[in-house]
């Protein structure tokens, strides 16, 4: 069985009331992230995407949520982390592992990213739970 961690990131735009999201290659929008490679800390990868993505350096708050999928084949966990952008935050553009890039309005996220049962709004006001990263041996 084929066994996957995934990140996501929940950011927020207090000020314009907007959550950044992308539309990936198979046309759906959601979260930016990625897959963990064995090599990187969820964090790093975490940071790492959506920087690929969007070009929005982020800080990386609280983990809200955990969704797990698993089929015969696979076994997928999905992180997702509520975070911060940084620095010049509206100069985003696409990166090539997803097809747009784009701060979207809380009512446009709400009908375009599918949740399960989860509202964004909650999500906003949401505080999660501390993420604590102890690596106990070096990361190569």
């Amino acid at each position: 069985m084929k066994r996957t961690i995934n990140v996501e990131a929940f950011i927020y735009n207090e000020k314009k009331d907007e959550i950044l999201a992308v539309r990936k290659r198979d046309l759906t929008w959601g979260f930016p992230g990625g897959s963990v490679e064995t090599d990187e800390t969820m964090e790093d990868t975490l940071k790492n995407k959506v920087k690929e993505q969007t070009n929005v350096d982020i800080r990386i708050d609280s983990l809200l949520f955990c969704k797990e999928r698993r089929t015969e084949w696979e076994h997928v966990c999905t992180f997702v982390f509520k975070a911060s952008a940084k620095g010049d935050f509206q100069n985003i553009r696409s990166g090539d592992s997803i097809f747009r890039a784009k701060w979207l309005s809380i009512p446009s996220a709400d009908d375009l990213i599918q949740l399960d049962n989860l509202v964004l709004n909650k999500l906003i006001f949401e505080r999660g739970v501390l993420y604590e990263n102890r690596n106990e041996f070096p990361v190569r």
